[in-house]
């Protein structure tokens, strides 16, 4: 995008930079929704191919826009003694987008998600706000919206990262962005309290899986393929955030469980009626521990952590005296007639 940094650069005007990061070996590990990423060489190479394809000298057509990161003039400001950034050393020009890039993650906690729509837009707009599906400033030749423009970089990011050197002494999996990143969204509400817990079409298509049953204990497994917008099926706060962003089998946890966590990366909600909401096996969360959620609100995005065979959902409900009922009836009712069922309890026989 040849547009994008332009919009970054014109916003940091005037602020101070960091001291460049790349002069004195590899930089700490950055943040991807808390779960540790690349090296910022990643991210840096991540701009470099969607803004120019790496071209450190390439020059935008009818803009001042030019080098590898498409830095307009104005942004550029003279960095380094030179004029544009396309005059300017591959090193000079990695510096400046290594400081700018470094004041994003300062600004929003180390999230490499927010990278890509504030280097596309200049800002991030708020998680309901229309700008996400709006293609930004299209007789500048735009023609993606922020939400697709993040999609794609960070599609690019992650295999950039999958193909990145690793240290002799690798600290395991790293769990890669979902699409749509830490930014959720959400989805209709039935009744105004109750939600589907993944998008309608994805049951409407296989609505058999609401009712299957449980290997061993009350609760529901939804086969879902990884980076699933989940859902909270009821509104309520979040007591519990589990963040082990690794797959029980993989990791060895078959042979030794000692620092494994079943659950991966999920979270509880407990809702105004004290009852347990949990939800399991994802690869990010777009909550934090003490937010209140609303039914409908989107909480995580699917995946394989934790004690998982397959990329699902895992979906479990405890009343506030701590028994474990079946999601099964009630999603069904929710699904099929737009509400709860009369009543729950005693809805616990759904396992083999």
């Amino acid at each position: 995008m040849k547009a994008g940094l332009g919009a970054v650069g014109a916003m940091l005007i005037g602020v101070t930079m960091l001291p460049a990061l790349l002069a004195n070996g590899d930089p700490p590990p950055l943040t991807v929704c808390g779960i540790e990423a690349g090296p910022i060489e990643v991210v840096l190479g991540t701009i470099r191919a969607l803004e120019s394809g790496g071209d450190y000298t390439v020059q935008a057509r009818g803009s001042t826009a030019s080098g590898a990161y498409q830095f307009l003039d104005s942004s550029w400001d003279d960095y380094g003694g030179y004029q544009r950034a396309a005059d300017a050393p591959p090193e000079t020009q990695d510096a400046k987008a290594a400081e700018l890039v470094a004041h994003i993650l300062e600004q929003h906690d180390g999230d490499v998600s927010a990278v890509p729509v504030i280097w596309y837009i200049g800002r991030l707009p708020a998680a309901d706000s229309p700008a996400w599906d709006t293609v930004p400033y299209p007789e500048a030749g735009n023609v993606l919206t922020p939400r697709e423009y993040q999609a794609r970089w960070l599609a690019k990011y992650d295999e950039l990262l999958t193909s990145a050197p690793t240290s002799a002494e690798p600290t395991g999996e790293v769990t890669r962005p979902a699409p749509g990143s830490c930014f959720g969204g959400s989805t209709a509400t039935i009744g105004g309290e109750w939600a589907l817990p993944g998008p309608r079409e994805m049951i409407d298509a296989n609505p058999s899986a609401l009712s299957a049953p449980h290997h061993d204990y009350p609760a529901w497994d939804w086969i879902i393929p990884t980076n699933t917008p989940i859902y909270a099926v009821r509104s309520g706060t979040v007591t519990a955030v589990r963040q082990w962003p690794h797959n029980w089998w993989a990791k060895g946890c078959g042979t030794d469980s000692t620092g494994c966590q079943t659950c991966g990366i999920g979270l509880t909600i407990v809702d105004n009626n004290g009852t347990r909401w949990t939800y399991c096996h994802g690869t990010n969360l777009t909550v934090s521990l003490g937010d209140t959620v609303a039914a409908g609100q989107q909480i995580m995005w699917s995946g394989n952590t934790g004690r998982s065979g397959t990329p699902h959902l895992h979906l479990e409900i405890r009343t506030v005296d701590g028994q474990r009922q079946c999601p099964q009836p009630l999603l069904e009712s929710l699904h099929r007639n737009g509400q709860r069922p009369n009543a729950m309890s005693g809805s616990t026989h759904c396992f083999f």
